[in-house]
């Protein structure tokens, strides 16, 4: 019975010191939080236009908010924008899906408020392309962009 009771005073104390020896992974209570800066998703380049520069999007309320999926083809570079629903479909006035290509021309087309409608593009194959979707909703609730981006977008090496 002596040996059982050391055992646990034991494992206790390994518990216990091992609940102590973690990092901290936030603030300290009482301690605010240092706010960020946003990022930059992609900075101007010498010969590139400004279009090609993504802005920064803006979503409706939770009630009114919609999804557009948007592919482009890693062998044909062919861009589709999929309209694919949400809680706001019902408010939908339009749906307008704008292209930016690297040389300077622009392309726009009015993509469908019904599930699984999608509209098409011709992309550049190797190159990244600009796209940005803009949804106009019925009365004041008003346009919002809820998508701009590079597509394909690069990805992200980490530093070794």
């Amino acid at each position: 019975m002596r040996v059982v009771f050391i055992l646990l005073v034991i494992m206790s104390a390994m518990t216990f010191c091992a609940a102590c020896t973690g990092t901290d992974s936030g603030p300290a209570e009482g301690t605010t939080a240092a706010t960020t800066e946003p990022t930059v998703t992609a900075e101007a380049t010498t010969g590139q236009p400004t279009d090609m520069i993504p802005e920064p999007t803006t979503l409706p309320d939770n009630k009114y908010q919609v999804n557009v999926q948007v592919n482009k083809d890693p062998v044909y570079g062919t861009i589709t924008a999929i309209f694919r629903g949400g809680l706001g479909q019902n408010f939908i006035q339009s749906i307008v899906v704008d292209v930016y290509y690297p040389d300077g021309s622009h392309e726009s087309k009015e993509l469908g408020n019904a599930v699984g409608d999608q509209v098409e593009f011709p992309g550049n194959q190797k190159i990244q392309d600009r796209v940005k979707v803009t949804v106009n909703f019925m009365g004041v609730i008003g346009s919002y962009v809820i998508y701009d981006s590079l597509v394909p977008e690069k990805a992200v090496i980490p530093n070794s």
